[in-house]
């Protein structure tokens, strides 16, 4: 045992250079992740308390269909700009990556303005899908913001191709949080009532100033914004795979959320969505290493250094299983007392807290299985997986909801991470070569 433990922390101490400039971006990252997830979890916990479960619920669900439309406004492009920029930033091509933001621009600026056009309309309906009339007003704010926040997201991405990982990772998912933060302490101070209507304004303002500050960041990296020379058809056509993986990626960690909402009502997704975002304080760490891995990724496959690259994700997914166990023996142990932080009703969601744990953790511990995948050019795999996955989600949260309501939600959403994430790893081998898990990581040579 000690021979082993000495090993170990042997190995530990040569880590190779690669994951050594991986963790240090992940660093940076993870305390922008921790200062975001708080202002998120402080906000949450504000207006549970002020709003209860049915209206933090309204609020979560609103923004989950945000979050989904946001999916469709970028097409894919998310993910072929990282790929793209990183290569260009590899190769000092200014070109490519100037004429990579030009061509996401036309297509994503075009269809945000179509579905905004659409979801200002259409909010009647989803309102009424939802048996929920007070929902129509701030899904039409929602939906104004479209546009600003789609050009963010583009921006967004060619910062995380540039490997300025936390820098994107806080523009992308915290800035906005941040900003609600604030503007709830402004409603305090100035007595203005907080409501769902009052909330979905400061969202909408968040990302408009996300987006304005992200348009300054992106210039300074690379001016001009863009460098108009054609359309880059072959981006779209790489681009139209990656959005069914982002779709049904999206789709499987949100039908849980929208189906509560549609076979239930809006406490129980109140409920529900408290212990799920609870629980990504697990996969964050993945989504860190995932955004820090992915430029490295596609260099190794372009100049086909799979040695290097295999040595690289055992060493960040042996972190990422350590990091995983631990959260999820934390929620055990001490997830109740932490609910009731939310109000003495959130309680309920403990038994959903333990069970989506245990799914996260499979998650992360299974490492950058997908992300291998998509830099490795087989997107039409991933997105085959993620959409037989998406429909036995479905089925099994339609089944589980209509007879045990969150927690029914819960088991059929950690069951299809767990079995998703397994099929991933094996077909990752046999594709690229690169087994994700740290098997034989610490074996001689």
């Amino acid at each position: 045992m000690s021979f082993f433990m000495t090993n170990f922390f042997n190995r530990l101490k040569n880590l190779d250079v690669h994951f050594k400039e991986v963790l240090l971006q992940s660093s940076s990252t993870i305390i922008i992740q921790i200062v975001g997830i708080s202002a998120r979890l402080v906000t949450s916990i504000i207006l549970g308390r002020i709003l209860g479960a049915s209206g933090l619920g309204e609020v979560n669900l609103i923004n989950q269909i945000i979050t989904i439309v946001m999916v469709l406004s970028m097409f894919g492009m998310d993910h072929v700009l990282v790929k793209k920029i990183a290569i260009g930033n590899s190769n000092n091509d200014s070109i490519i990556i100037g004429n990579s933001i030009y061509t996401a621009l036309i297509l994503n600026v075009f269809i945000s303005v179509l579905i905004t056009v659409i979801g200002v309309y259409g909010s009647s309906f989803i309102a009424s899908f939802f048996n929920n009339s007070e929902l129509e007003i701030p899904l039409i704010i929602s939906f104004i913001v479209i546009v600003p926040q789609t050009i963010s997201s583009v921006f967004i991405s060619g910062i995380n191709g540039f490997r300025k990982i936390w820098q994107s990772r806080f523009l992308k998912d915290f800035l906005t949080s941040l900003i609600v933060l604030i503007g709830i302490g402004f409603y305090f101070f100035l007595n203005i009532e907080i409501s769902l209507i009052s909330i979905i304004f400061l969202y909408a303002l968040g990302r408009v100033v996300t987006f304005f500050i992200t348009t300054i960041y992106w210039k300074k990296l690379y001016n001009p914004i863009y460098k108009k020379s054609f359309f880059d058809r072959t981006m779209l056509s790489m681009a139209v795979p990656l959005l069914f993986v982002s779709s049904t990626t999206l789709l499987s960690s949100s039908v849980d959320v929208l189906m509560l909402g549609w076979l239930s009502d809006s406490s129980k997704v109140g409920l529900y969505t408290v212990a799920s975002r609870l629980v990504l304080f697990i996969a964050f760490f993945l989504q860190i290493t995932n955004a820090a891995i992915s430029p490295k990724l596609a260099n190794f496959f372009d100049k086909n250094q799979l040695k290097e690259m295999n040595i690289l994700v055992k060493q960040v997914t042996l972190w990422l299983f350590i990091i995983g166990f631990v959260s999820m023996l934390f929620f055990v142990c001490f997830g109740s007392a932490i609910l009731e932080l939310w109000g003495y009703e959130f309680s309920a969601a403990y038994i959903c807290l333990i069970i989506l744990s245990v799914g996260q953790f499979i998650n992360i511990s299974t490492g950058c299985s997908g992300v291998l995948l998509i830099m490795g050019g087989h997107e039409k795999i991933f997105s085959y997986i993620s959409g037989a996955f998406l429909l036995l989600n479905i089925i099994l949260n339609y089944l589980l909801i209509t007879k045990y309501n969150e927690v029914g939600a819960a088991i059929a959403t950690a069951g299809t991470i767990i079995g998703e994430n397994i099929i991933r790893v094996v077909i990752a081998k046999q594709r690229t070569g690169v087994l994700t898990i740290p098997v034989g990581l610490f074996s001689k040579g």
